[in-house]
């Protein structure tokens, strides 16, 4: 019986001074991770295809549906094809550029310069860009473009037709009222043979009414004025509206003091450095902001 308490406390103690080694052996060592990977690229490190130009929608984002997707981009050709010019939508991530109002103009330019201007052959191009994580957007165009949609109204008129629908994310309604308002400006301008301008749609005849109207009805309310007062009465001669009592004027006279005279030089504006004719920068029109 000593013998087999023996064996057995031999084999507990041979148990005991193994078992941390085991546990050393078998040890699972962490799994190194590469901590420059990420999900996505960065967009001002995104290398953009040389034929991204051949498509007018690129919805890096998939804020769209499909069906919503393929409805926008066939407004897009659309448009493109009625009026030979370039009518582009694309969504992008949030990056060092995309995430600042200048940043995401900046890079609306630089992709409109490079893969849609192309001045020579169409009539123009215009681009809308919206980073939804910064919830930022911007809009721009090339010089012909610029022609017929002009900074100073048809750039306003586009922002105000998309901005309701984009501040309520409705990304499906802002990018087709965009293209709607682009269509309208566009056909205006073949109309009528220059820009858009909301002072062109301002009516002289309804002018002129209103005008008249406003005598008229002026008129008849010094009329009724008139015949309700009951302190005035007609008289023949001027001189009887007149109270003789009211001033006293004994003397009169006049006193010559001075005269001073005052010079200012007037410069000439230097025309030297406009130019003759010239042409309209190569800077890129539209702008950016938040919503």
């Amino acid at each position: 019986m000593r013998k087999i308490v023996t064996i057995l406390m031999s084999l507990l103690l041979m148990v005991a001074f193994t078992m941390p080694v085991m546990a050393e052996t078998t040890k699972v060592k962490p799994v190194q991770t590469n901590s420059t990977q990420t999900d996505k690229k960065d967009v001002a490190n995104l290398e953009l295809p040389d034929n991204l130009g051949q498509v007018s929608l690129h919805d890096m984002e998939n804020l769209l549906k499909p069906d919503q997707q393929k409805g926008l981009l066939q407004k897009l050709k659309d448009i493109e094809q009625k009026h030979n010019v370039r009518v582009v939508v694309m969504t992008v991530p949030k990056d060092s550029r995309t995430g600042s109002e200048s940043g995401i103009k900046k890079f609306a330019d630089d992709t409109l310069n490079k893969y849609y201007r192309d001045e020579a052959h169409n009539n123009g191009s215009i681009m809308m860009v919206v980073c939804p994580s910064a919830r930022k957007w911007a809009v721009t165009t090339d010089n012909n473009m610029r022609a017929r949609v002009t900074d100073e109204n048809g750039y306003p008129a586009i922002k105000d037709a998309f901005m309701s629908d984009l501040k309520d994310n409705n990304y499906d309604g802002a990018f087709n009222a965009y293209a709607d308002e682009v269509d309208r400006l566009l056909a205006y301008y073949e109309e009528e043979g220059e820009p858009w301008d909301p002072a062109n749609e301002f009516s002289y005849v309804g002018f002129v009414l209103a005008v008249l109207a406003s005598l008229g009805l002026g008129w008849i309310w010094v009329e009724y004025l008139r015949g309700k007062m009951s302190n005035v009465r007609f008289v023949g001669e001027a001189d009887e509206y007149l109270d003789r009592n009211s001033v006293n004027i004994t003397e009169q006279s006049d006193t010559f003091l001075r005269t001073t005279r005052t010079v200012t030089k007037r410069v000439k504006s230097d025309n030297s450095s406009s130019g003759g004719g010239g042409g309209r920068s190569s800077s890129n029109g539209g702008g950016s902001g938040s919503y």
